[in-house]
């Protein structure tokens, strides 16, 4: 019996270079016939009479383990004589399907599901500066516009001196969305369009200092950095239809004001909206 092995000098052997394989004797010196450094053996070329006694035991024992696991594993193979529906026995009754219950006709319906919010403008457009709410809007405002995203500062600029210095602002339209939505609806668009084309803010559109800001809002609940993104892309898509499906012209900003309880700190769900806010510098 010899052995296969491998030398590893690849800087002064040719065999070691080839990765050749050198069969050695195992009962001589494990070195290598080029250059003489150590080789590995990798494998054996005898079969060993030891090697088939151990063969034989293992084989012994799988055949032993099947013939007596037989009866066991026969317990878990039953053939199927019939794949079809089950056919009553003759003389035996036919059970009969249990119909489930039955709901009288003068139950309680469930209630009907509210109609889902629509965009609101207020009753009257309210441009006085000074006012709590206009007053406190503005001031959150000017503290988001340093974190815009995609805006260069030069613009940054022009919109703070622009909501700073205003002469008149006001609300105009309230767009509502569901929770994690970020689109306005295709109901809402028409409703949207309806609102811009009213008089007072017609008016407001053909005065071409007038800039629109649109304020995307968030609910409080969740990680404060995605209702961040929520809201900056809520104010995004309101200013993407005002521009594409009615036709505004006018400057537009969208403002992420992210997490909120400005629009009603006790129904949370209500401070998912993008408001529309008419500026006049």
């Amino acid at each position: 019996m010899s052995v296969k092995a491998k030398c590893h000098n690849y800087t002064g052997c040719l065999l070691a270079y080839r990765g050749e394989e050198i069969e050695v004797d195992p009962n001589g010196p494990m070195v290598c016939p080029d250059c003489g450094k150590a080789v590995t053996v990798v494998r054996s070329t005898g079969f060993g009479i030891g090697k088939a006694i151990a063969w034989l035991i293992v084989l012994a024992a799988i055949g032993a383990g099947i013939y007596f696991a037989k009866p066991y594993i026969s317990k878990f193979i039953t053939p199927k004589t019939n794949t079809g529906e089950a056919t009553p026995t003759p003389g035996t009754a036919t059970p009969k399907e249990n119909p489930g219950p039955k709901f009288s006709a003068d139950r309680p319906s469930a209630p009907p599901a509210e109609p889902p919010p629509t965009a609101v403008a207020p009753a009257k457009i309210d441009l006085n500066v000074s006012s709590a709410v206009t007053s406190r809007t503005r001031d959150d405002v000017l503290k988001r516009i340093g974190q815009m995203p995609n805006i260069t500062q030069a613009n940054k600029d022009k919109l703070y001196l622009s909501v700073q210095r205003a002469r008149s602002m006001g609300l105009l339209v309230t767009v509502p969305f569901a929770s994690g939505s970020t689109r306005i609806t295709p109901a809402d668009i028409p409703i949207l369009k309806e609102e811009l084309e009213k008089p007072a803010v017609q008016q407001l559109r053909d005065d071409a200092t007038t800039v629109f800001v649109v304020l995307g809002y968030a609910d409080p609940k969740g990680d404060d950095k995605k209702n961040l993104a929520i809201s900056q892309q809520r104010a995004d898509s309101i200013v993407e239809t005002m521009r594409d499906k009615c036709g505004v012209a006018n400057v537009m900003h969208a403002v992420a004001m992210g997490s909120s309880k400005l629009i009603d700190a006790n129904n949370l769900e209500k401070n998912r909206v993008a408001e529309i806010w008419a500026v006049r510098p």
